[in-house]
């Protein structure tokens, strides 16, 4: 997004804010936004489309003005860094976002002197785009790394998934306050349900790896790279799953999407497909019957459903070197493990020749991890973040 008209629009709307103040008399607004502008998903979604079927409050999505899925976000909307975007949020009660407030509803906002006075006016909810556990904080940018801190700790609520997250984001992670954090549970699980699907699909999604392009490597000469294109081209795999007429569905993590290119040349089985970027997530993990990831925070997700995963970490070590994981990967992952491209194979094959269960051990261990990274499985997630904005504001 261009900085200077981002200013200049901010510096826009605040200048005409003290003639708006009619306008915006008494209007409850309540502006909602996630993954930097792009995309319309997980707990942003997830609360947007709560609050809209409340009709308590004047709510608004806010995105990037060329995203491509623009279109199909129902309600009313603001456009990311538009001096009427930054004009309702200088009037607004509450905003929620999952990746920043600056990346998903007001830019450069926060660091402006006089205008961040805003920032501080409004109900801030980091509603986070996934839970904390197998990333160890890291800085987007090394040069903001103290801005960046000091925003995760202005938010006025911060949402964790159980006492185990809460103890990692208030002790370990940003240090956030602990009046700040508080166990709802991720909006985005109320959407998450078993559906009885025939059609037998395995979901395949590894996150990104920022040493990549830090390294500035290649990426067909990364682990990463040729890790997943064995695998996806691996002939017992690819053998197996069109015998069995099983779909392997991939999502290249979004912040991996500018080698989609280098992937996509990649010749696959007819069984298997690259899926876009704005495909909807909820519904993948829905329809899947095993997901394989790395240290994506999308396992918890189909932890919540109680599904079979293997976590296919091909660079364990060296993940663990630069980036770490809060979680213990020898002994509290909740999935089995997969170190090599037969590995995984192999338990991908084991799993599925049990109707698409784990066996009895895993099974015990994983109902056994429960309580720790899930405290709740009822649904109402989205109803306890909102009573607690209510009472909070």
């Amino acid at each position: 997004m261009d900085k200077i008209k981002c200013l200049i629009n901010m510096i826009t709307a605040y200048i005409i804010y003290p003639f708006n103040k009619g306008r915006f008399k008494n209007r409850n607004i309540w502006l909602v936004g996630g993954n930097a502008g792009e995309l319309f998903v997980d707990n942003g979604r997830a609360m947007y489309e709560y609050l809209r079927a409340k009709q308590q409050e004047e709510v608004y999505w806010v995105v990037n003005k060329n995203a491509k899925i623009a279109k199909k976000i129902p309600g009313k909307k603001l456009i990311k860094g538009s001096v009427k975007s930054y004009l309702y949020f200088m009037n607004a009660k509450v905003a929620l976002f999952s990746h920043s407030i600056s990346a998903d509803i007001v830019p450069y906002l926060f660091v402006v002197p006089l205008i961040n006075k805003f920032h501080k006016k409004v109900f801030k909810v980091f509603l986070n785009h996934g839970t904390v556990g197998f990333k160890v904080r890291q800085a987007m940018n090394q040069k903001t790394a103290k801005v960046a801190e000091a925003l995760v700790k202005s938010y006025d609520l911060n949402i964790c998934d159980s006492e185990f997250e809460k103890k990692v984001k208030t002790e370990i992670w940003w240090e956030v306050p602990k009046k700040s954090a508080v166990i709802t549970g991720y909006p985005r699980y109320d959407k998450l349900y078993n559906l009885q699907i025939m059609e037998k699909q395995i979901f395949f999604m590894p996150t990104w790896r920022n040493w990549i392009k830090t390294e500035n490597t290649k990426i067909e000469d990364t682990k990463y790279f040729q890790n997943i294109a064995n695998f996806i081209t691996n002939k017992k795999l690819n053998d197996y799953l069109e015998k069995n007429n099983i779909k392997l569905n991939i999502y290249i993590h979004q912040l991996m999407q500018n080698y989609l290119k280098n992937f996509g040349n990649i010749k696959l089985g007819k069984n298997i497909k690259i899926l876009p970027k704005e495909v909807n997530i909820t519904e993948e993990l829905q329809k899947s019957k095993i997901l394989i990831t790395d240290y994506s925070s999308v396992a918890y997700d189909f932890y919540y459903l109680d599904k079979p995963i293997i976590f296919f970490q091909f660079d364990k070590s060296e993940y663990e070197e630069k980036v770490g994981s809060y979680v213990d990967l020898d002994k509290d992952l909740f999935g089995k493990q997969a170190k090599t491209v037969e590995n995984c194979v192999n338990e991908i094959i084991k799993i599925s020749e049990n109707n698409f269960h784990y066996d009895k051990f895993m099974k015990q261990k994983s109902d056994k991890l429960k309580n720790k990274f899930l405290k709740y499985v009822d649904k109402k997630n989205c109803e306890r973040v909102y009573d607690e904005i209510l009472r909070r504001i």
